[in-house]
C-alpha cells in the first residue's frame, strides 16, 4: 500500500475544519472615514471607498492627492456639522482624473458602486445632500474697507484655515481635472452659501479643467476674487446660479456648458468688487441651455463688474429671460467664430 506523508499543519487544519466548519476569509473593509484636518501629505486611492465625515480640511503645507477613478462620498449633516472638503490657504489638492476614470464626489446616499457596476439611482432632483468643495487661496480679492483677506461665511471665523485673500496673484492651490461634483449645496451656516465648487482668492497657477457640477442646491460654481482660470466646465441643474462671480474675480472661464432647469435662477451672475478694483474677468466660448428659463437672466451683471463676455450661445430661452449687461464696464460681444465643440461624454459617468 502506498503511503502519503501529509504536513502536520495541513492535518491540523483539516481536523479543525471538521469541528467548526470551514468559512471564507472575511472580505477586507475598503471604507475609509475621514474627519478633521489631514495632518500630512496623503493619497486617496481608487481601490478604497472614502467617506467625508463633517468638515475635512487640507491645511497649509499639506497636499491631498486623489487617484483617477476614486469615489468620495460625504455623510449627511446639518450646520454646524456639515460634511465638506476645505482646502486652506497654502494647502493643495491634486485631483487628476481621466476621461475614462473621473474622480467623483457625491453623497453617502448615492448608491453608485463602480466596482460592482451599480449605477447611481439619484437624479437632478436630489440636491443639498452635503456641503461641496471649498478652496481658499492667497490671491487678491476686492473687499470693503480696503481689507485684503476675510473668512468664508459658514466656516469658523476663529480658525486661520477659514480665511482667504492676499497679494499672491500666481498662488497655486493644486489641480482639479476630470472631476465630477454631485448633489451638494446643503445649508452650512447663517448667511453662507454652499456651492458645488467654491473658489475664494484662488491664484492663477492653480489648474482647473474638465469639471462637472451636477444637481447642486445653490450655485454650481462660485468664484470670490482670485485669478484662477477654469476651462471645459459643465454645470447641470443648479438650484441658484450656474456660474457666479464676486469680489473682483480676474480670471478666465472658457469652453463651458450650462444646462438650467425650471428651478434654476441665472445662468451667469456677475458681481464686481466691494472695494478697490482688482481687474477684469473674461467669459468666453460657452453654450447656455436655458431649459425654458423665464424669470431669471442669461446674464445678471451689477454696476461694479468689469470684464468681457464673448462667443456665448444661448438657446431654449424664453423672451422674458433677458440677456443684459447693466454697465459700460462689461462688454458683451458676439464672435463669428464657430462655437468650440464641447466633448463632455466623460461627465455622463453618473449614468453608467
Amino acid at each position: 500500500m502506498r503511503q502519503y506523508n501529509f504536513p502536520k499543519k495541513l492535518i491540523a487544519a483539516l481536523i479543525l475544519c471538521g469541528f467548526i466548519g470551514c468559512q471564507e476569509a472575511p472580505k477586507e473593509d475598503k471604507t475609509v472615514v475621514v474627519q478633521g484636518n489631514i495632518e500630512a501629505d496623503t493619497t486617496w486611492t481608487a481601490d478604497k471607498n472614502y467617506v467625508l465625515d463633517q468638515q475635512v480640511t487640507v491645511p497649509a503645507g499639506v497636499t491631498l492627492t486623489i487617484e483617477p477613478g476614486t469615489v468620495i462620498k460625504a455623510n449627511a449633516g446639518e450646520a454646524p456639522s456639515v460634511s465638506m472638503l476645505v482646502v486652506a490657504r497654502g494647502g493643495k489638492i491634486m485631483a487628476k482624473g481621466t476621461a475614462e476614470a473621473p474622480i467623483i464626489f457625491t453623497s453617502i446616499n448615492d448608491n453608485l458602486d463602480k466596482e460592482n457596476n451599480i449605477a447611481s439611482a439619484l437624479n437632478q432632483e436630489d440636491v443639498g445632500l452635503w456641503g461641496g468643495i471649498i478652496i481658499l487661496g492667497n490671491a487678491p480679492v476686492s473687499l470693503a474697507n480696503g481689507d485684503k483677506e476675510t473668512f468664508y461665511v459658514g466656516l469658523d471665523p476663529n480658525e486661520k484655515s477659514s480665511y482667504y485673500g492676499g497679494d499672491q496673484n500666481e498662488d497655486n492651490s493644486g489641480e482639479m481635472e476630470y472631476v465630477s461634483i454631485r448633489h451638494g449645496g446643503i445649508f452650512i451656516g447663517t448667511g453662507s452659501e454652499s456651492n458645488g465648487l467654491t473658489l475664494c482668492g484662488v491664484g492663477a497657477n492653480t489648474k482647473i479643467s474638465h469639471l462637472e457640477i451636477y444637481a447642486n442646491q445653490d450655485d454650481g460654481i462660485e468664484l470670490f476674487g482670485g485669478s484662477v482660470n477654469v476651462s471645459n466646465l459643465i454645470v447641470h441643474a443648479s438650484g441658484d446660479d450656474a456660474i457666479d462671480i464676486d469680489e473682483g474675480y480676474t480670471g478666465t472661464i472658457s469652453n463651458f456648458l450650462v444646462e438650467l432647469t425650471e428651478r434654476s435662477d441665472n445662468a451667469l451672475e456677475i458681481s464686481g468688487g466691494q472695494g478697490e478694483s482688482a481687474g477684469a474677468f473674461t467669459l468666453s466660448n460657452g453654450t447656455i441651455d436655458g431649459g425654458g428659463l423665464e424669470e431669471g437672466n442669461v446674464y445678471s451683471i451689477d454696476e461694479k463688474a468689469e470684464g468681457k463676455i464673448n462667443n456665448i450661445l444661448a438657446k431654449n430661452v424664453n423672451e422674458g429671460a433677458a440677456m443684459i449687461a447693466s454697465n459700460e464696464k462689461v462688454t458683451v460681444e458676439k464672435s463669428e467664430e464657430q462655437q468650440a465643440e464641447l466633448n463632455f461624454d466623460w461627465a455622463r459617468a453618473r449614468q453608467k
